[in-house]
């Protein structure tokens, strides 16, 4: 736990400065009083986030205006650490009519880069799925834009502990605070960013595992896939309360081969969308430092199903049997409490017979 003292960052938290949300999720950083005892403040609390853990520390404005008072008021030097959504072209207009330094990182989604055409920022390309970007693509876009890093996999499964961020999303965006299936998908920024050779090293990995996988159709390529991350992935139960950044994301489950259950389940989701299988990713249980869990659920045939691969992995480690995948909600150990999750009252195996 560490102390703020800004009226800013402490609404940005709203009190639940835990480490895991610090380290994590990172929404707009909206400048609360515009007075100099603020932005030393703000100064102050961003020297201590960083100081607690520099490795994982960055400032994500989804606005210009923040971004504008932000850098002409607050004097530590964060280069590599900043970074700016920009929807569209107004946006961007504005931001150059600022004259501001450009250290700053723009994220761009992938459907935009080609209309907003940003060519004097570094840019940050953003997708929920590898499939929206194979390499060739990634290749052509490398050699017209300034790519620096990928912003992979924004997957919503916000539950109750939660709660406090559809506000801060909810004023972002403009959006009624009780929709939140629609502030869920809306974007954000976590730490599931990417150097550019760290997502082809990714995405060839998983390129050549679905080759050798020699998959029939899609209810045998959830089950390959199943069993292929269960049998070459280890559970970190030393980083389980502590976790380490790369260990949530696909860094850890797949160059790695050492996740928790999030990294596991963000495995499974993308190499599903290689397979144009759709999935969700759920949670469950209590708050993830304390024995929370996450898994996917996936949709075949317009139904939704549960597969929990973690649970194999563990199963696999200590020689016991479990079936987890294509499975119903009484199937598994942890009910979901995730509001974009759905019912599974079918086992798939169980309605082939």
């Amino acid at each position: 736990m560490i102390e703020l003292v800004s009226k800013t960052l402490l609404n940005y938290y709203k009190n639940n400065n835990r480490e895991y949300i610090i380290k994590f999720l990172h929404y707009n950083l909206d400048i609360m009083e515009d007075t100099p005892e603020e932005y030393k403040k703000i100064e102050q609390d961003l020297k201590t986030i960083y100081d607690y853990n520099p490795t994982s520390f960055l400032v994500y404005f989804s606005d210009v205006d923040n971004y504008s008072k932000f850098v002409k008021n607050i004097n530590l030097d964060y280069s590599n650490n900043i970074y700016l959504r920009i929807r569209d072209v107004e946006e961007y207009n504005k931001l150059k009519s600022l004259n501001l330094d450009k250290y700053v990182k723009i994220i761009v989604d992938i459907k935009d880069i080609n209309k907003l055409n940003i060519k004097d920022f570094d840019l940050v390309i953003q997708i929920d799925k590898v499939n929206e970007l194979p390499i060739l693509k990634l290749n052509e876009l490398l050699k017209q834009y300034n790519i620096k890093e990928l912003l992979v996999g924004q997957i919503p499964y916000y539950s109750k502990e939660y709660e406090f961020l559809y506000d801060i999303l909810s004023k972002m965006y403009n959006v009624n605070p009780n929709n939140k299936e629609e502030l869920e998908k809306i974007n954000k920024i976590t730490n599931d960013i990417y150097s550019v050779t760290e997502y082809i090293n990714i995405v060839d990995k998983m390129n050549n595992i679905i080759k050798e996988l020699d998959i029939d159709n899609e209810v045998d390529g959830i089950y390959k896939i199943y069993d292929y991350i269960a049998n070459n992935v280890s559970y970190d139960y030393d980083s389980a309360k502590e976790t380490q950044i790369n260990n949530q994301n696909l860094i850890g489950s797949i160059l790695n081969g050492k996740a928790v259950c999030e990294g596991i389940s963000k495995y499974m989701y993308q190499m599903l969308s290689l397979i144009n299988v759709e999935s969700i990713i759920v949670q469950g249980g209590k708050e993830k430092e304390n024995g929370g869990h996450v898994w996917n659920q996936v949709l075949v045939d317009g139904i939704w199903y549960n597969v929990d691969v973690t649970a194999y992995v563990d199963a696999i480690k200590y020689n016991t049997k479990v079936d987890t995948c294509l499975v119903k909600d009484s199937n598994l150990k942890y009910r979901t409490n995730s509001s974009i999750s759905y019912v599974c009252n079918e086992d798939y195996r169980t309605k082939q017979l």
